[in-house]
């Protein structure tokens, strides 16, 4: 039997990458397993909980955060993705390390965590029976643009991430085009059109992949 893929969608907050998911699960019921991080898993989620919803996370440091999204990432590897994939189906995940990349370095700027991102990435992908994203769809808009969506959106969606300002996305941003010129198979879709127009984008790389059929 052959193995399923890893993909991961990412973008900045308000890229609509959440709509794009809940088009594909509509579209691919039951043959494709839908994940998100953190979380996904019972453990995963109780971190999610701690490091993205508890707004005392936005008083910790980039270190810690970035920590604890590579925990959360190593189980959910361990517990769901790898065991999906072994059983032939392809694993598409809200958010990856381009968002860890992204945010906790760039966001932050500490370019500090540069390498160790890299040697967390060796030591979490290249495990025995492990591979790292087969590929990355990342929704790109400008920084205003998704900044202006988010403070659409209301308070009640919104976590400490969202709340940042506009320079904020700028360098997150910049990390994600970054993240795409060290790691191959990143793939940056244009994200202000309309959903139905990015979509159609979306579902020409999956084809264009043998990913799935469009």
């Amino acid at each position: 039997m052959m193995q399923g893929q890893y993909i991961v969608f990412d973008g900045m907050d308000g890229s609509g990458k959440g709509t794009q998911i809940e088009f594909l699960q509509k579209k691919f019921i039951g043959t494709v397993v839908f994940t998100r991080e953190p979380g996904g898993t019972p453990f995963a989620e109780e971190i999610r909980k701690i490091v993205r919803d508890n707004p005392l996370a936005g008083k910790s440091t980039p270190l810690n955060n970035f920590l604890l999204f590579w925990a959360a990432r190593e189980e959910l590897l361990h517990n769901l993705i790898v065991p999906t994939r072994k059983s032939g189906k392809h694993v598409f995940s809200d958010r990856g390390d381009s968002s860890t990349f992204a945010y906790q370095i760039y966001g932050e700027a500490n370019n500090g965590l540069i390498t160790p991102f890299f040697e967390m990435r060796k030591l979490v992908f290249e495990k025995a029976g492990r591979q790292p994203p087969h590929l990355y769809i990342v929704f790109d808009l400008p920084a205003e643009v998704a900044h202006s969506r988010v403070m659409a959106a209301g308070g009640s969606k919104r976590n400490h991430f969202d709340t940042r300002k506009l320079d904020y996305y700028e360098r997150v941003r910049c990390g994600f085009r970054n993240f795409s010129a060290h790691i191959q198979n990143v793939v940056l879709v244009n994200a202000e059109g309309s959903p139905e127009a990015v979509h159609e984008s979306v579902l020409n790389v999956l084809a264009e992949r043998g990913i799935l059929p469009k």
